[in-house]
This record gives structure tokens, sequence and C-alpha cells, in this order.
């Protein structure tokens, strides 16, 4: 399918019923709580076609926290890159409230709950994996079509960054990102505190004032939970392995973490996990700054990509969707079981970064149309949902 890359013009992505097509179609394994949590984990080592998204705090949520919880399992389970999804809950009544979620976009929806199993688990067990065969027989025959480069959102990324982050990789991944927003895609990056000292820039590119002003308060808003909670944002901020990758100040780790998103306009700031609008272009998110937690709050709000640029490394990626490694430093370009794209020549000087565009972009779409990543041939990925307040 290396035609979607060298064109640009499409990807070989699966179209759904509604909202965007995926550039995966996962037999989704969801499970609501910690009660019955080993059951999916188990499925999940036993189907390794499946993915495996879950949550220990399936009970006890109270207010914000709830509705938080509740959208954001609901919004994984209807991903783009689901094709259809099992619910594993601890009762019938939460089952109900995901599965018909899926079902009403026209994905194929299973549940089983520890209810109807008369809270049994090795029963559940038996009862979801007839169920999961089935599904992932019902998925495995559904062929990819093409795709217009405008259906494709990527979320951006950066982690364990340094010099050649904020010089070479983070700038790359932002000139990719300007070029799917003139073809119509959409790009979004967030880590709120990873813009402290780059306010002024970001709202000076914001369309409107209004999204100015929201981008300067969620950041102050971030700095005062740090506050009342006893913590300075500057405290180990930049931290170890930002130090050894060549980064001084705060303000420099910021300025080279907003480089990839390039010098757009942005359109917007989204609540942590909120639905990505239908304008092209770059949208910014209010998430907390640390990548696990930013990257699932970007995938809930649509993103079928992540391009997740690092200097000294960094492991995580998404379970949902495809996590393009990009780094520009030596070192990292060694970790060959976890690197996609190695852009150290331009950082060392043998290349420039412009040169770099077209080969990340073919990378790009080859992975949209099919082709795996490091991180998806280990089966090495995850999600991490916030939590916002505690349970009673």
């Amino acid at each position: 399918m290396s035609d979607a890359s060298s064109n640009g013009d499409f990807y070989y992505g699966y179209a759904r019923k509604s909202g965007m097509p995926g550039v995966r179609n996962h037999p989704l394994i969801i499970s609501m709580s910690g009660l019955e949590y080993v059951v999916a984990r188990d499925l999940a080592a036993h189907f390794t076609d499946a993915v495996l998204v879950s949550t220990m705090y399936g009970r006890g949520h109270v207010g914000e926290d709830l509705r938080f919880q509740r959208h954001m399992m609901t919004a994984l389970a209807t991903h783009p890159n689901v094709g259809g999804a099992l619910v594993l809950a601890p009762d019938r009544l939460i089952a109900e409230k995901v599965s018909n979620a899926v079902a009403e976009s026209g994905r194929e929806a299973l549940s089983v709950s520890l209810d109807d199993v008369g809270e049994d688990a090795a029963k559940m067990f038996e009862r979801a994996s007839s169920m999961l065969q089935e599904l992932i027989s019902q998925l495995s025959v559904q062929e990819p079509v093409p795709c217009p480069i405008s259906q494709l959102a990527v979320a951006v990324e950066c982690g364990h960054s340094g010099a050649s982050s904020g010089i070479v990789a983070n700038p790359l991944v932002g000139e990719f990102a300007k070029d799917l927003a003139a073809r119509g895609g959409r790009v979004l990056f967030s880590e709120t505190l990873e813009w402290t000292g780059a306010e002024d820039v970001l709202a000076s590119r914001a369309v409107t004032t209004e999204v100015a002003d929201k981008i300067k308060l969620a950041i102050k808003r971030r700095h005062q939970i740090a506050v009342r909670n006893g913590h300075q944002i500057g405290d180990g901020n930049p931290g170890p392995q930002n130090h050894a990758g060549g980064i001084t100040t705060l303000v420099e780790k910021s300025l080279g973490a907003i480089a990839k998103g390039g010098d757009q306009s942005i359109l917007d700031l989204l609540g942590e996990g909120a639905a990505l609008p239908e304008g092209a272009g770059l949208y910014l998110m209010d998430t907390p700054c640390f990548s696990p937690e930013s990257i699932t709050s970007m995938i809930a709000s649509g993103a079928q990509m992540v391009l997740f640029t690092t200097d000294q490394g960094n492991p995580y990626s998404s379970a949902l969707a495809p996590t393009i490694k990009v780094t520009a430093s030596p070192v990292a370009a060694k970790l060959v079981n976890q690197i996609d794209f190695d852009a150290s020549k331009a950082f060392t000087g043998y290349a420039t970064l412009v040169s770099l565009l077209p080969d990340l972009s073919e990378l790009v779409y080859e992975i949209a149309s099919g082709k795996k990543t490091k991180a998806e041939l280990a089966n090495f990925g995850t999600e991490a949902i916030s939590r916002l307040g505690p349970s009673i």
C-alpha cells in the first residue's frame, strides 16, 4: 500500500458509519473497573490481536471526576481506530452505558458483566472469549479503503526532551503539522505546563482574543493547582533527562516543545479529552504535563495517530493509536526497538531539516495505511486516564 504515501493524497483506512475513518481496525477489550480487570488482562494475553483499555477506578467516582471517567471510556470505546468492542463491567448498567454508545456509533458492540455470570470470573472469561473470538473473526475480513488525507488527525507529543528535540525533531514535526493542516487535516498538542514561558508566543498565534485568553488562563490554572499543593513548577523542571539532553531552563524547554505544532495559527484550546472540531488546522488541549495522560486525552479527542519526539528515549506509546517515535539525538537513535524515524543527520549537520520532511511524511502515511510502528510490533502500548478528584 505504498502508493498511499507516495502521492500524499490519501491513505488506506477503515471507513466508519459515523465519524472519522480509522487507521487501524482494533477489536477492543474495555474493562470498566478493577473487579473484572484480571479477566480483561488474561483475555488480552490470549487474544493478541485485541487491544485492552482499562481502568481500576470504575466505582466511587463523583461529580466532575465521574463525568470525565465515563466520557473518556466512551470516547476510547468509540475511537476511529476501534472496529468493535467487548465491554467488561462489574454490573449490567455500567456495561450497557458504554456498549450502547459503541452500537450507536455503528460498531459491533458486545458486553458481559459480573452480574451476568453470578460474579464468577472463570465464567466471565469463558463467555467473553467466545464473544471476542467472533468479533475478531468479523473484523479480520474487513478491508481498508482509500481515505483522503483531510480525514486524518495527528496528536503531537514530546517526552524526555533535549537540545536535539528543540532544534530539529520538534521543528521537523512542526513542518509536517503545517503540511497536514494545509491538506485539510488536523493536528493538536497538549501538556499545558510545558508552555510555561511561551504563553505570549502561543497567544499571539491564536485566531481570536478569546482563544488567546483561554490559553493564558489554562496555564495559570495549572500553576495554581501546583501552588495549592505546595509544588513549584520550577522544582525539578527541567528534569534529569532534559538536563542530560542539554536543556538548561524551563523557557528553553517550552519554546522547543511548542515547535512541534509549527508556526501556524491556533484555532482553539480544547478541554481535556474533548472531541476535535471539524475545521482543518492546529488545536491545543489543556492536559496534565506527563506523556501518558496527555496522549490518552488527545486520543480520546479522535486523533488516529501520534508523532512523539524524544531526545533521551521514551518508551510510552498509545494502545489505540500508532505512536511514531521521532528523534534527532544520535544517542536515542541507537534505541533501534523504539525509534521509528531517525533525524539525527540534521542534528549533526549531515542533512537539512527540510530535506527530511518528505521521508517523515512518507512514513506517517505508510503507517496510517497499515505499516506497524516499533511499539506495535512489540505490543507495547497502553492508555492512562486522568483522575480529577478522590473516590468516595
